[in-house]
């Protein structure tokens, strides 16, 4: 680019370094706990060529995939020769990945002659905040949808009550049943026919998980902390639940049931388009296997020649279309509430 010449490779240097300074580290590390753990664990298939990328493309389109058998029954010995039924089925759903959130900022030329950083460093550290911020709002959409498709409770826990989808449980209750609370939370999922279960919580469970970590050592002290251990994969992300205006809510999730897709219409390698219009991708350092696409535009305003870079994320949070039974969503949500 004439004015500004930013090396994309440079740029990714300063991205690393930034990332790698303890210090500086700290400013870009991103609280999405619920979104990182659901992208480690889901399970459905992707598509490696999404539809429709490229220059010329006009929307970002792919396909999801479920493995799918809902009859799965015995019955009386038959002839060897009669052939078995209940062949499984690849369920798909097309999805068109819309762009869900931007984020921008801008240069200027004059500022950056006399800058004591290069510019490399300079768009680095913005586009760090950038994605940081682009991070956090993913992971407050999925705890949203997560929300938004909680299924029916197939299990009554011997305390509290449902209520539209909420096992309510008030907080005296929750409190004195304390790390047993979480084996009655396993058992809800196990009756739900969770295949791939990991539990999200906000702060119902913080501080209590908290006081059995540090009474671990202690004789009388084990039994709490292993029961929070129990449950390998349970994630507390309490600010980001806190975020989301769910902090007094703990999900099980069933993590084959749900899913975030996202692609790009720009590579890597970054492509000349428009004059002084530049457009290539770069990986989220919070959340894996996700990326943003970056529009650099040169331009010169108010006497001054600017660079605008604007990053935005394409994407689509998808529950599992085709399940066998429509109540059980693969998603369980539990309200500590005020009570006596």
């Amino acid at each position: 680019m004439a004015a500004f010449n930013v090396s994309l490779p440079k740029l990714q240097i300063a991205i690393d370094r930034a990332w790698q300074d303890p210090i500086r580290n700290s400013q870009f590390v991103a609280h999405v706990e619920a979104l990182r753990t659901q992208l480690q664990r889901q399970t459905i298939t992707v598509p490696n060529n999404i539809t429709g990328s490229g220059k010329n493309a006009k929307q970002l389109t792919t396909t999801i995939y479920w493995l799918e058998s809902c009859t799965n029954d015995t019955t009386s010995c038959s002839d060897e020769c009669v052939v078995a039924t209940g062949e499984a089925t690849d369920n798909s759903q097309d999805v068109a990945l819309t762009c869900l959130r931007e984020a921008g900022f801008k240069e200027g030329y004059k500022r950056q002659r006399t800058a004591p950083y290069s510019l490399e460093e300079t768009i680095a550290f913005q586009m760090m905040l950038k994605m940081k911020a682009l991070d956090e709002y993913l992971n407050s959409q999925y705890i949203a949808f997560l929300e938004a498709n909680k299924g029916e409770h197939q299990y009554s826990l011997p305390v509290g009550a449902d209520n539209g989808g909420d096992w309510e449980i008030p907080a005296a209750d929750w409190n004195a049943y304390g790390p047993a609370l979480m084996g009655e939370l396993q058992l809800a999922a196990n009756l739900s026919q969770f295949t791939n279960p990991y539990m999200l919580d906000g702060q119902n469970f913080w501080i209590q998980r908290f006081i059995a970590q540090q009474n671990a050592a202690n004789a009388d002290g084990k039994g709490d902390n292993n029961l929070f251990n129990s449950m390998q994969w349970a994630v507390s992300d309490p600010i980001g639940m806190n975020n989301a205006g769910v902090g007094n809510k703990t999900y099980m999730v069933n993590a084959s049931a749900a899913a975030f897709v996202s692609g790009n219409f720009w590579d890597s390698v970054p492509k000349q388009m428009a004059g002084n219009h530049r457009v290539y991708k770069v990986a989220s350092k919070n959340l894996p296997g996700i990326y943003y696409d970056v529009h650099e535009i040169e331009d010169c305003v108010s006497d001054d020649f600017v660079l605008s870079i604007k990053m935005k994320v394409y994407g689509s949070f998808e529950l599992n279309p085709l399940g066998c039974d429509e109540d059980v969503t693969g998603i369980l949500a539990f309200e500590k509430v005020a009570g006596p």
